[in-house]
């Protein structure tokens, strides 16, 4: 696993691979990581003549360096699926759509020390940037990633919770009802309400059915001028869950 943390110079912070021989900054330059190695964390020296600090990087300042592929589920998004499925060390969940990998490092961090992440993406160029991303996460440990599609006919995995980011998700429900464990969850991503009028139609004999539309809306900064900014980070997709009750 890469040696990863959090560089601030002059109260900007930057994510850095230590185990990298050249560390490039944008807006500063670059310079050899074993300056860098030689620095104790959470101890002031300087760089680039500015007064800076290394300290361990938090899954928000991963989720910000994340390479893109397809769109990933935003913090907002992926903050109230795992509180839905109350998702903990110990459990484990399926995840089919693994996209970039946004939800899958949040995931593997809620997971820690003893819950298993099971992901699946069948593009390949996906599943390889899901594997990348998944370099700047120290719970990597936790995922199991699959280059495979999950359908119906998949062999059934005893699981606590599930999550799917895929177009038709009413086609997995069949599977889903054969591997989840009674009081397990399953939340389903979902951009359009048509796809969501096509997933209720499916769930006879679920539980607990609650369809969320998660907005986000920030404030400046400004004491002066305290105001919520003009910029909001509204629909990005429905949050459908469902809990099962045997």
């Amino acid at each position: 696993m890469a040696d990863w943390c959090l560089l601030i110079i002059d109260n900007t912070p930057h994510l850095v691979n230590l185990d990298s021989k050249i560390i490039e900054i944008k807006n500063f330059g670059s310079f050899p990581s074993d300056f860098l190695k030689k620095q104790k964390k959470n101890l002031n020296f300087i760089l680039f003549e500015k007064e800076a600090k290394l300290i361990p990087h938090s899954l928000s300042d991963i989720q910000r360096n994340l390479e893109r592929g397809p769109q990933i589920i935003s913090s907002k998004d992926i903050a109230w699926i795992i509180h839905n499925l109350d998702f903990k060390s110990g459990d484990t969940i399926i995840e089919a759509g693994g996209g970039s990998g946004a939800l899958t490092t949040a995931l593997a961090q809620a997971a820690f020390p003893e819950g298993k992440v099971i992901t699946f993406e069948k593009n390949k160029k996906h599943y390889d940037i899901v594997k990348r991303n998944l370099q700047l996460s120290p719970f990597s440990g936790q995922v199991e990633l699959r280059n495979e599609k999950l359908n119906k006919e998949s062999a059934r995995i005893e699981c606590n919770s599930i999550v799917l980011d895929l177009p038709e998700p009413d086609k997995l429900v069949g599977w889903a009802k054969e591997s989840l464990v009674s009081g397990g969850k399953m939340v389903c991503y979902i951009p359009t309400i048509n796809q969501v009028e096509n997933l209720l139609s499916s769930l006879n004999g679920w539980g607990e059915i609650e369809i969320s539309e998660i907005i986000h809306r920030t404030w400046q900064s400004n004491s002066e001028a305290l105001r919520p900014n003009t910029n909001i980070l509204g629909h990005t997709g429905f949050i459908l869950s469902a809990r099962l009750f045997r």
